[in-house]
């Protein structure tokens, strides 16, 4: 994340430059007299003089604030006080934290003799989803803030590692994914090793600098997560609905369970966004003609099941199932952090994992040269560098083209172990072919990776005739079909011989659903009360929006389960 200038205009909102002119109404509106007049019953006036502190960073679960008299500046404090924007008469506080509950990632300051309206986070649920056109309003600007203040760079961790490192690109992955804002220092540069001088230059890598002032070495993805406010302590708890796995399947159905009442929670290993966050864009997914990339969805998705109420704990492993004894009782999961979430109905939607590399030298490369994702915080490395994709289906596709877009200087290499064609959509082959800075290399494989620290070269073997050649390369993108993640599923939920879970009528002719008075509901497991939904479930179709419509109709089959054990 690079930090950008901005200047502030006459109205309090900052400017972008003419290109985001578009959007800066949606980020900084302001509240008309009816919807000020919405607010008001559920907020408490509050006074500040000239300087006063509203609130700081770091604070969670923070209140909004909504200008009446007065100016309420926003300030970075980790950028000596920096003045982000000014908000006058009508605009509110707040981005994506105002949800998620997370601490706070700039300050806010009075100007001159300031009264607010003060609306608790507890009531901030209950005025989004009563006032729909006002909570629309709200969600936008908060989600849009967090996209301008994520391109401004300087906010949130500081995070400092060289950019070719395992541990360094797992922080920078998990930061990402739970969007966590944070400015990385590249070690391997000169700006970035007397960066981390002046830190006292730890002697191990990631190091990251804290809001609070703490300095974390190396640490585990756990203690990384509480300090970034991502972590909340999960207690046994019981719930109707449990999901674990936070893809597209796992956040629909978090969605619709909570907007249809169920008490429901998301779990998730790393955080939001599954097999599709990896993504850098999505063309094919309805609604959204320009596309979007799996980042942006799981943001959206997360905001949207948080207005309904629903929770989500990551990063947790579940460890092993209990199941229910009984109809009337409930299945119980047990967590790396030591706790138990006992649901009614339990969804399985753990998607799959991309098969590894086979090739000499990729684990050395791992996280140095070789990655099983394509977003910006592993682009960001090779700018103006030769890259590959491997891989024949459309993540392989998309990634081809985000990176031959995002750098036209560099030369992308697709590897392609048969044709191009059979397992990708036809429009992205077409922009794949027609793409000046792309060359298709089929019936192609990876023999072996060299380098000497970072991966510097490839070698290629062709399947056909069995030349090898040596191409240059500073990265290679994985995208070579995948496996299922269920190994600790128990014996009782059947799998098939890929080892996807198979359900409804496939569980039935499997001749192991063990219940006479009823049959599966269409997504129930062999294990009565457990769902299986997305790419984990057997004959699925690999697909963001097929993968959405399982976790819809996963609700609806939780639901009937529900009802029929009361």
């Amino acid at each position: 994340m690079t930090q950008t200038t901005h200047e502030i205009s006459k109205s309090g909102r900052p400017i972008f430059g003419d290109s985001m002119a578009p959007t800066e109404e949606a980020a900084f509106p302001r509240l008309t007299s009816a919807e000020l007049a919405l607010v008001r019953p559920l907020a408490k006036p509050c006074d500040y003089a000239d300087g006063d502190v509203v609130f700081r960073a770091g604070q969670p679960d923070i209140d909004l604030y909504v200008v009446e008299s007065g100016q309420m500046e926003i300030r970075n404090p980790t950028d000596g006080h920096r003045l982000i924007a000014v908000f006058e008469p009508g605009n509110f506080s707040g981005d994506i934290d105002m949800l998620t509950g997370r601490p706070v990632i700039a300050m806010a300051v009075a100007r001159g003799p300031t009264r607010l309206l003060c609306v608790p986070n507890g009531q901030l649920r209950s005025l989004i989803n009563r006032v729909p056109s006002l909570g629309e309003k709200l969600i936008i600007a908060f989600t849009r803030r967090r996209e301008l203040l994520s391109q401004m760079g300087g906010l949130g961790l500081r995070v400092f590692g060289p950019g070719r490192c395992r541990a360094t690109s797992t922080v920078r992955e998990f930061l990402y994914k739970n969007f966590v804002p944070f400015h990385w220092f590249d070690t391997e540069t000169e700006a970035g090793k007397q960066a981390l001088a002046a830190l006292g230059s730890p002697p191990a890598a990631p190091v990251i600098e804290c809001g609070n002032g703490r300095i974390l070495v190396n640490p585990s993805l756990q203690q990384l997560a509480i300090e970034a406010g991502v972590w909340r302590h999960c207690a046994t708890q019981d719930v109707d609905f449990a999901i674990v796995g936070a893809g597209p399947a796992g956040l629909a159905a978090a969605v619709y369970a909570s907007s249809e009442g169920l008490s429901t929670l998301l779990l998730d290993q790393l955080g939001p966004g599954g097999q599709a966050g990896a993504s850098s864009r999505i063309e094919n997914f309805i609604g959204f003609p320009a596309g979007l990339s799996g980042a942006d969805l799981a943001t959206r998705a997360v905001l949207q099941m948080l207005k309904f109420g629903a929770r989500m704990i990551a990063p947790v492993a579940v460890q092993k199932l209990t199941p229910a004894r009984s109809a009337g009782d409930r299945h119980a999961l047990h967590l790396d952090c030591g706790a138990q979430i006992r649901c009614r109905v339990l969804l399985l939607a753990l998607g799959v994992r991309w098969r590894r590399l086979q090739a000499d030298g990729a684990d050395r490369f791992a996280g140095a040269g070789i990655y099983y994702a394509c977003t910006r915080v592993e682009t960001d490395l090779f700018d103006a560098q030769d890259v590959a994709v491997i891989g024949g289906g459309n993540s392989a596709g998309q990634a081809v083209m985000f990176l031959a877009e995002c750098c036209p200087s560099r030369t992308v290499h697709l590897l392609v172990r048969r044709t191009l064609g059979p397992g990708m959509s036809e429009y992205l082959v077409e922009r794949i072919r027609a793409a000046a800075n792309v060359v298709v290399h089929e019936q192609t494989e990876i023999e072996a990776l060299h380098g000497d620290g970072h991966l510097e070269a490839m070698r290629l073997r062709n399947n056909l005739t069995g030349a090898a050649t040596q191409l240059p390369c500073a990265a290679v993108f994985v995208f070579i079909g995948a496996d299922p993640a269920a190994e600790w599923l128990p014996a009782e939920i059947a799998r098939d011989a890929k080892g996807f879970v198979l359900t409804g009528t496939d569980v039935i002719a499997s001749g192991l659903w063990p219940r006479s008075d009823r049959e599966p509901c269409p997504l129930e497991t062999s294990l009565p009360g457990v769902l299986a939904a997305g790419d984990i479930r057997a004959g699925s179709v690999k697909r963001v929006g097929f993968a959405v419509g399982d976790g819809s109709l996963a609700v609806t089959c939780a639901h009937r389960l529900i009802s029929i054990n009361r």
